[in-house]
């Protein structure tokens, strides 16, 4: 500001030096007029000649130190600007250095977030623990690409062995808490699997022997039906492909009066459906039912079976206090019953129950 003031200053001061140099012109120009003027006059003109000589000669000296004066102050203001622009350019230089050393410096900052989180993702440890695994003695005979290579290498295996479970010691504490449950569970179940294997055991065995002892009265009921059944013969009941009862398949072998024994797979239809009644009613006499339901067993027998059949049905209706409920469209079967029930339809789509107690029926007639 000081110096900016001063140039002003020595402005100004050569601007009232011009000033004041026109101002001696005019009057250099004046006087010499004057001078023409006063030539007429030679003693006056003389003297004002030498007078006026005199003072353009001091003015001309004034005007000359004026000069230098004026031309030293230009100098000092051409100084002074070249000075303020070596100044100026110095100021642009320092400003623009800073302006790249923050550039730079903002870049090393990014660079170096980079690092820390390149450091964090890839290789799991924080920067600031570098320097330590630097000072590692297995790197100091490899070149940069060698431990670039490794790297590699060893980001391959980190990937391959997963991402790192933090839960890991917990996950592992709970899964051997878990094991130890089931082992126990395990201890307990072999415990249960061996007491079962006992019951089970214990129920075969239970079994055989029940199935054995109701086999033999099965067996002997069978050839006491199928006897009366046939007026003759006999029959029985055999155990097949394999010694223990609980797998063993069932074989009946019959002798029908005037055969020999065979299987049931060799007799007639009729002797087939005897044979197989003999045995129903062998397992039904073993233990009897209050109410016993027979759906057209009747069907495939003739006559004289069907004899055989109701008289079988009235020896067993004595014995036991069972009530036989037949289902039977052959009329001797009818005729052997004690009470009849018929749905007939007198009229199309209207069903209509007939009873008859031929017993009733028996008396009414004697």
């Amino acid at each position: 500001m000081n110096i900016d003031k001063e140039i002003k200053n020595w402005r100004e001061l050569k601007e009232n030096s011009n000033i004041k140099l026109l101002d001696l012109k005019k009057k250099i120009k004046s006087n010499e007029e004057k001078l023409e003027f006063e030539e007429v006059k030679p003693k006056e003109i003389a003297e004002k000649k030498g007078s006026y000589s005199q003072n353009i000669k001091n003015i001309q000296e004034t005007i000359n130190s004026h000069k230098n004066e004026l031309n030293n102050k230009e100098t000092k203001i051409i100084n002074t600007n070249e000075t303020l622009s070596k100044i100026n350019s110095s100021i642009l230089a320092k400003t623009e250095k800073k302006v790249r050393s923050q550039t730079i410096v903002e870049g090393l900052q990014f660079r170096l977030r980079e690092a820390e989180q390149k450091s964090l993702i890839e290789f799991k440890i924080d920067i600031n623990e570098i320097p330590e695994y630097a000072k590692s003695d297995n790197f100091g005979n490899k070149s940069i690409d060698e431990l670039q290579e490794e790297i590699i290498n060893l980001k391959k295996k980190r990937d391959q062995m997963g991402a790192v479970n933090l839960r890991a010691d917990n996950e592992t504490k709970e899964l051997k808490d878990k094991i130890d449950q089931m082992m126990k569970d395990r201890t307990d179940l072999v415990h249960g699997i061996q007491k079962l294997k006992g019951g089970i055991s214990e129920l075969n065995q239970k079994g055989r022997e029940r199935l054995l002892e109701a086999f033999e009265k099965v067996s002997r009921k069978f050839n006491d039906v199928y006897t009366k059944l046939f007026a003759g013969g006999s029959a029985r009941l055999e155990m097949v492909e394999s010694d223990d009862p609980l797998e063993a398949g069932l074989e009946l072998l019959v002798s029908p009066p005037g055969k020999k024994l065979q299987s049931i797979t060799l007799l007639s239809g009729g002797e087939q459906a005897l044979t197989a009644l003999a045995l129903i009613f062998a397992v039904f006499l073993i233990n009897p039912a209050p109410i016993c339901v027979l759906d057209e067993v009747d069907a495939p027998l003739d006559d004289a079976n069907v004899s055989r059949f109701c008289g079988l049905l009235d020896e067993l209706a004595t014995l036991t206090d069972t009530k036989f409920i037949i289902i039977t469209h052959h009329a001797l079967t009818m005729s052997r019953m004690n009470r009849l029930f018929g749905i007939t339809m007198s009229e199309r789509g209207v069903s209509q129950l007939v009873s008859v107690n031929l017993d009733k029926a028996e008396e009414l007639v004697a």
